[in-house]
């Protein structure tokens, strides 16, 4: 896997979370339960994309 792959992940990524934040902001969930669940996505996206951020410095470094 490539660099260039995985920072078209994480951009991909980083949009969807920035879609999903703005929805937040803009008072779209219906109720409770959906906030949380879009707060939990958003968690889940961040997480994912600092898997993302380690994985890539490690083929970095494995490339010196």
């Amino acid at each position: 896997m490539t660099n260039e792959v995985l920072k078209h992940l994480s951009r991909a990524i980083q949009e969807e979370r920035l879609r999903i934040v703005e929805d937040l902001g803009d008072g779209k969930a219906k109720d409770l339960a959906e906030y949380k669940f879009s707060a939990g996505v958003v968690r889940g996206l961040l997480m994912a994309n600092n898997l993302i951020a380690e994985m890539a410095e490690r083929l970095e470094n494995s490339d010196e």
